[in-house]
């Protein structure tokens, strides 16, 4: 019996949870401790970022409209399963991990916590926006009021995956549109993952147009294994990952 035939479908996990062992969603073990998502061991092998990384990643968005930049993880096989489930599976639970594991780095100075919003078609298809559900919880946890009426993608963009550095830069120019009162807030910006920063860059620079005062974006993930000085001019080749 397969992975997918013990656990089914996360939204029937009420459900399975008096029937079939609870396991990891990564190795697939039964979990000893009582969590529902994934076990210690397979979270503790998530790597975390390197601060300085961060601060390289930060000095290579050109242009930059935010003030500050946090990543929690490097991209590696036990995120992209875990991200890809969130995603695409409908394993919305992995969002409150991720809440969980971001909210730890979070200073308690901003006025509200909001995320990128999902393109409007794909909002469609999948029901939800993985970053707002992340920031939802985050906002449980640190109590930063949660809004994600402030921002509007009014344009429906296409997928960054394919997209070289000054494609993606052009792809989401114009996407977004501030439709709350953002003057004078210090806003956090979630998004999951971040690579080269264009979508997240886009964001806080219609916030700060609006007045807001602080942006910080933050990202669960991102890649480690090239610089977008390095990168080849399709990022698609030089990423270890599609999602």
């Amino acid at each position: 019996m397969n992975f997918k035939q013990v656990i089914g479908n996360w939204i029937f996990e009420p459900v399975l949870s008096f029937i079939a062992p609870v396991v990891c969603l990564v190795c697939e073990e039964p979990l000893s401790s009582g969590a529902k998502i994934v076990c210690e061991e397979c979270y503790c092998k998530i790597p975390r970022i390197d601060k300085s990384f961060v601060k390289k990643l930060k000095e290579e968005i050109p242009n930059p409209n935010f003030d500050d930049l946090i990543v929690r993880f490097e991209f590696d096989p036990v995120f992209q399963k875990l991200i890809h489930l969130l995603k695409y599976e409908r394993f919305t639970s992995i969002a409150r991990l991720f809440g969980q594991s971001l909210a730890e780095f979070i200073p308690l100075e901003f006025d509200l916590v909001t995320a990128v919003p999902l393109n409007p078609v794909r909002l469609k298809e999948r029901g939800y926006n993985q970053s707002a559900l992340i920031a939802e919880h985050l906002s449980e946890i640190t109590r930063i009021p949660f809004d994600d009426t402030i921002l509007q993608r009014i344009r429906n963009t296409q997928t960054q995956t394919k997209l070289s550095r000054a494609e993606r830069q052009q792809n989401v120019k114009e996407a977004f549109i501030v439709t709350g009162k953002v003057k004078g807030k210090r806003i956090l910006l979630i998004d999951d993952v971040i690579t080269t920063g264009s979508t997240l860059n886009e964001c806080a620079h219609v916030l700060k147009a609006a007045g807001s005062d602080r942006i910080t974006i933050a990202a669960i993930a991102t890649p480690v294994d090239f610089l977008q000085s390095d990168a080849t001019d399709n990022l698609a080749s030089a990423l270890p990952f599609q999602i």
